[in-house]
């Protein structure tokens, strides 16, 4: 089935809930029934009625749409914790949303608001907020979400971070992409448990990069794209997509030629960041034996990147689920892994991470799920969407910051490691070098202030201690 196919089947879906809605409102037990109800793209300028019929509902898409609010009615529905209302046309915060006791996540993304977010309006359960892409200008009372773990304000307009962010003792994500921050929002620095940040395209690190592609730092390449002969899709996102491609660097001479993977950008912005501000980083990203970093870049017809091709590449982790908000899910299809694996892919990432911090680079979404494993076994830090370079004497904060989003990584290859190996019997090493990186990992994830958390050169260090005398050899390092 084709993806038009897909849509057309999706929407008619959609077609049939709404008709339960307002054709067989009378019908409640198959309204009560219901436990996730999917209305977008239905033209809708309110809601039903009957939807507070729902009672049993746990999740509610109701995105694009022409909502310019929602319905006191929704407080019945003391059941939900999922609630998506994007793309719809509201320019402030639904009222009913402070009376929605049991909503956890929220999406009032690509809507109308502006200026002044009040936090005090929204659930106090809230868990993942996501307001990206509107025109907000200030957020008030972050402070009173206590259970706050992932925060997405990217495209925006703030000016400054709130002082009370620090209140915010479950924070672990917040995406602050191109907004209007011209001074760097170190307030962040006082969320005790951040991990994750996004900050490109904003004043305060854009100068950062331009001067950098002025000094002509790390520059790459320029590539025609004419030169490029492309061949099958790899992959497509809300960025753009990724195909395989022949890069011809003689026409006469086909030995020459590369086979490459090039990404092309096809919309202006994402969660992130900015197609722009990521294909401007690549320009100057340091190249680095556990980095996938471009060869070259080109800006016609489009922005693009052209990238080495990993042969056989697998994400080593899947993305976070609803359930699991910030944190990874073992990859599709997978079986729990070797310990000795673990360590090769957490050697490979702190010294890819090292490697960025040592020129002021952020990764800002250091996960399993961006790193990538070959069929040659090379170990490379992938997707740099929401990288940003910061200034030099925030090195020690930022440095910590990416050092917890590690220690993170850390405990999920714990997680998806084996501790009972299928064949062979359990070893006292085997044992030890997961009580190794769990010690690590809670090293790496302490709250507080992040300056003083180990540096990747002292994670770089233990973990090497950790291969040879636990494993009792070392991890070979991927070339």
């Amino acid at each position: 089935m084709s993806k038009v196919d897909d849509k057309k089947e999706e929407h008619a879906e959609q077609r049939r809930q709404l008709e339960l809605l307002t054709k067989y409102p009378e019908n409640g037990a198959d309204l009560t029934s219901l436990k996730s109800l999917d209305l977008r793209f239905q033209e809708l300028a309110e809601l039903p009625e009957s939807i507070s019929k729902c009672v049993n509902l746990w999740k509610l898409d109701v995105g694009s749409n022409k909502l310019k609010t929602l319905p006191k009615t929704l407080a019945h529905l003391e059941k939900l914790k999922i609630l998506f209302a994007t793309g719809n046309e509201m320019e402030e915060i639904p009222a009913v949303l402070k009376d929605m006791k049991g909503l956890t996540m929220l999406s009032l993304m690509r809507n109308r608001i502006k200026g002044v977010v009040d936090c005090a309006g929204f659930p106090a359960m809230t868990q993942w907020l996501i307001m990206t892409d509107n025109k907000i200008t200030e957020i008030k009372n972050i402070g009173l979400l206590k259970k706050l773990q992932k925060c997405m304000f990217s495209h925006n307009c703030l000016t400054d971070l709130p002082p009370d962010i620090k209140e915010c003792e479950s924070l672990q994500m917040l995406r602050l992409a191109n907004n209007k921050l011209d001074v760097f929002p170190k307030a962040l620095f006082n969320a005790p448990h951040i991990s994750w940040i996004a900050l490109s395209g904003n004043g305060c690190t854009k100068k950062a990069v331009e001067k950098m592609i002025t000094d002509g730092t790390a520059e790459k390449e320029e590539i025609d794209y004419k030169s490029l002969n492309f061949g099958e899709d790899l992959g497509e996102g809300s960025g753009g997509k990724v195909r395989v491609a022949t890069l011809v660097k003689d026409s006469k001479d086909s030995s020459k030629n590369i086979k490459v993977a090039v990404k092309e950008y096809r919309g202006a912005h994402f969660s992130d960041g900015t197609a722009a501000d990521e294909w401007k980083l690549n320009k100057v990203l340091p190249p680095h034996s556990h980095i996938l970093s471009s060869i070259g870049t080109f800006k016609t017809p489009h922005l693009g990147l052209v990238l080495e091709l990993l042969e056989g590449a697998k994400a080593v982790g899947g993305p976070p689920s609803l359930d699991s908000c910030t944190r990874d899910t073992q990859a599709k299809g997978e079986g729990l892994m070797n310990i000795q694996f673990a360590l090769k892919v957490a050697m490979a990432v702190c010294d890819a991470a090292r490697h960025l911090h040592k020129h002021n680079i952020a990764h800002g979404d250091i996960y399993l799920h961006n790193t990538l494993k070959d069929s040659k076994g090379s170990i490379r830090l992938s997707d740099f969407g929401a990288a940003f370079v910061y200034p030099k004497e925030l090195q020690p904060q930022m440095q910590g910051i990416e050092v917890r989003s590690f220690g993170w990584l850390l405990d999920d290859l714990v997680r998806f490691s084996e501790v009972f190996p299928a064949k062979g019997e359990v070893t006292a090493e085997t044992q030890c070098s997961h009580q190794s990186l769990r010690s690590l990992a809670k090293q790496c994830t302490q709250g507080g202030d992040p300056a003083v958390l180990p540096t990747f050169d002292d994670l770089a260090k233990s973990l090497t201690v950790v291969a040879l005398t636990v494993v009792g050899k070392a991890v070979r390092r991927a070339e």
